[in-house]
């Protein structure tokens, strides 16, 4: 019981409302309630601060949070591993997925050609987007799942992993829908002037550097902020919270309901792609051929 408490508060937690969480979780929000109730009477603490912009994490919240994300993840992937061998390990690939690294549009990619590789089956399995998360599974890809999309410009990746290139993500600024320019169609670096906008730290993406080093240059009146050393959900939840600005990327529209993502004009785009290991099984190979025919074909037709 405690268990489908906690998946009950992570989801509170990163939809930041009972009854969005409700509707995930096909239950009433009344019962999402008296699960976290339940909860914050059992550990003794309390977890959200309520009010009428929603429900957000206390620091004892954030730390379980973490946590929670991450034995969750570590199970759902010791499951699927162990399916994997149930069913062939060597013809099961194992796909990340996660809020910021969403695998339906490599699904997508695989769905349209995967009559022509009956011999290869496809599983996912969920992780958290948290730092420490995403720094184990950067430094050791391959252990949790084989492959995972999402963009890719991290310093240093090629001694940890392989990118298959599908394409590039824009740049875009994430709004809290109450700000000023949250109506704008598309934006201008000059229309950040003033505002206060969070950006990953120094030292982690050579084209965001890039970025940071020309808005410096060109509009030092953008009060330009660093993120931890990756982008969370706690990132985007600060943001609507405190009404300030988020450089993000298009791939990441619909992660938090209350940003809005809107283009801006800034010339650099991040490669988008298939993370997969260095040394990838058989069945990885044939998976990551198969994606990169079809993507190829899509191309050129």
């Amino acid at each position: 019981m405690i268990a489908e408490f906690v998946k009950t508060f992570v989801r509170v937690a990163e939809s930041g409302s009972i009854n969005r969480a409700a509707e995930a979780l096909f239950l009433s929000p009344t019962a999402v309630k008296k699960q976290l109730d339940a909860l914050e009477g059992d550990v003794g603490f309390s977890l959200f601060v309520r009010s009428r912009r929603g429900m957000a994490l206390t620091d004892a919240g954030r730390a379980l949070y973490a946590d929670a994300k991450r034995l969750i993840g570590e199970s759902a992937a010791a499951l699927a591993r162990a399916r994997a061998v149930a069913e062939g390990g060597e013809t099961t690939v194992l796909v990340g997925n996660s809020l910021l690294n969403p695998c339906k549009p490599l699904l997508a990619l695989w769905d349209a050609a995967k009559e022509f590789r009956p011999d290869l089956r496809i599983r996912v399995v969920s992780f958290h987007d948290s730092v420490r998360e995403l720094s184990e599974i950067y430094r050791d890809f391959g252990r949790r799942f084989d492959v995972m999309a999402g963009p890719c410009d991290i310093a240093g990746y090629s001694e940890h992993f392989r990118l298959l290139n599908l394409g590039a993500s824009r740049l875009c600024v994430g709004i809290p829908r109450d700000h000023r320019l949250a109506g704008a169609e598309r934006l201008s670096p000059a229309d950040l002037h003033g505002e206060r906008m969070i950006m990953l730290r120094e030292g982690i993406s050579a084209t965001l550097d890039a970025v940071r080093r020309t808005l410096r240059r060109d509009h030092p009146a953008i009060r330009l902020e660093d993120s931890p050393s990756y982008y969370d959900i706690d990132v985007f939840n600060d943001c609507e919270r405190q009404g300030i600005l988020l450089l993000t990327l298009d791939v990441w529209a619909d992660v938090h309901p209350a940003l809005q993502t809107i283009p801006v004009d800034i010339d650099y785009t991040i490669p988008y792609g298939v993370l997969y290991p260095l040394s990838p099984s058989a069945a990885v190979r044939k998976f990551i051929d198969t994606i990169e025919s079809q993507a190829r074909s899509r191309r050129e037709g």
